[in-house]
């Protein structure tokens, strides 16, 4: 599966899933039209590598797929449901922070709005990757949900199953250790 597209390999597995709900996608396509892109990113951000992040979205949206008609929209919407299995597929998996192409971008604006300062602007990408494996695993899954899969705080604490303030709160904790991470290598 590429970034922006959606994922022959899910369609192929499952086929298409009976409708789900007029607020949610009407089957297996739609879904993986909506959301395969931010899922991939996602789990490039968690995986180990690019094999590993294709399985995990992989897996995510056959999980996704195969449960769409089991979703139930008064239990919340069909986004805060499909990050739920997204993060526990990855959970499942073990793996660990990886990726993508925009994280230092988004990681420096979405820094530069909270009280805490984003890393130095001279941080190369492999360091900043080094630094995010090396935070632990809450923290990493926050950082992937909020900068790899482009969720805003409520986003974040519907798919870890915390508040909204939570969320923002755990965001800025992860942001400050991975500061402390960048900071403490740049003294060594």
């Amino acid at each position: 599966m590429r970034a922006t597209s959606t994922s022959p390999r899910a369609l192929a597995a499952v086929g298409t899933a009976p409708h789900a709900s007029a607020a949610g996608p009407a089957d297996a396509e739609e879904l993986c039209e909506r959301y395969a892109h931010r899922i991939y990113r996602f789990a490039a951000m968690v995986a180990r590598g690019d094999v590993e992040a294709e399985d995990l979205a992989h897996d995510a949206l056959i999980k996704a797929i195969r449960g769409l008609a089991l979703y139930d929209s008064a239990r919340g919407s069909v986004e805060a449901w499909l990050w739920r299995i997204v993060v526990n597929t990855a959970r499942d998996a073990g793996l660990t922070a990886r990726r993508r192409f925009e994280l230092l971008s988004r990681l420096r604006s979405e820094a530069a709005s909270a009280p805490v300062s984003a890393p130095a602007p001279l941080v190369r990408d492999d360091q900043l990757m080094k630094a995010i494996r090396d935070l632990k695993q809450r923290d990493r899954a926050v950082v992937a949900l909020r900068f790899g899969a482009d969720l805003d705080y409520e986003g974040v604490g519907a798919a870890l199953g915390i508040s909204t303030a939570a969320a923002g709160v755990a965001t800025r904790r992860a942001l400050y250790r991975l500061r402390t991470i960048l900071e403490n290598r740049d003294d060594q």
